[in-house]
């Protein structure tokens, strides 16, 4: 089910029409990206129920304080606090530095190299164990508050850290997340981290450029890797298809065939489920 408006584009999943099935929902995540929220409900034995997004139009800036807040405020699934599990946020304002460098006051001076971060922005960061590196990333402080004010309980975290969590066991796999306005990606080869980035996208034409442009720079044919995509929503099940014209197997982030618009969103709430759970 999806809505419009002048301002606001709403989509809703849910896994049979039944008016009780919020009754049902147990645990709760939720994802915030550039101009968009998304909450998905499980079971309490992690049986996903219903998902719900929420985005706006760019007509209004991204990080738009009001919007969280309202959004916020009015979802049902944020009735009961303790059942939020996890808040995902992606942020573009990223940097990855391997333990054995890591020293955390110029690991901060690094992302303000690299990154525009304004001087009110909240760095954070994680430990990503089987990567033997830190993640930092930058967030704006008015979301960060926002979110600890509301989820009190519940970890805040960067959207891809699903990317870093779980067996390494292929060669050259580059796991993708597609947002309304971005895409997370992270090349691994085996254990071995290669490359992560957020970056901007309009068309399915500008992920398949980004993509092999890595693949020159590092001398890796496309034809090697294996692709596994998630989205936030159905709404880019078209640029998931258009993206599968440059790479045919490409499957959703549990290497399943995509077929239905909520394959790749269904997969994606499932996994950053188990990163909390």
């Amino acid at each position: 089910m999806a809505n419009n408006n002048n301002n606001t584009f709403e989509q809703v999943y849910n896994v049979q029409e039944d008016e009780s099935i919020s009754s049902r929902v147990a645990l709760v995540i939720c994802i915030l990206v550039q101009r968009g929220i998304v909450v998905a409900g499980f079971s309490i034995t992690k049986e996903l129920l219903t998902i719900h997004y929420t985005g706006y139009n760019k007509n209004k800036p991204v990080w738009d304080l009001d919007f969280f807040e309202h959004i916020i405020s009015q979802e049902p699934l944020f009735g009961v606090r303790e059942m939020i599990k996890g808040v995902f946020i992606c942020s573009d304002k990223n940097l990855i530095v391997p333990d054995t460098l890591y020293d955390e006051r110029e690991a901060k001076n690094w992302l303000k190299h690299i990154h525009f971060v304004e001087a009110k922005d909240t760095i954070d960061t994680f430990t990503l164990e089987e990567d033997k590196a830190k993640y930092l990333h930058a967030v704006p402080v008015k979301i960060t508050e926002l979110l600890k004010i509301n989820f009190k309980k519940a970890p805040i975290l960067p959207l891809s850290i699903y990317h870093f969590k779980g067996a390494r066991q292929q060669s050259l796999y580059l796991q993708c997340c597609i947002t309304n306005e971005q895409v997370c990606a992270t090349l691994h080869n085996y254990s071995q981290l290669l490359w992560h980035k957020v970056f901007d996208y309009t068309c399915a034409e500008d992920i398949a450029f980004e993509i092999k442009h890595l693949c020159m720079e590092n001398n890796i044919s496309p034809s090697k890797i294996s692709m596994m995509c998630n989205a936030i929503s159905a709404a880019e099940h078209d640029i998931l298809n258009d993206l599968s014209q440059y790479f045919p197997g490409i499957k959703s982030g549990n290497g399943r065939t995509m077929s239905a618009q909520w394959d790749a969103p269904m997969a994606l709430a499932h996994q950053l489920l188990e990163c909390v759970s």
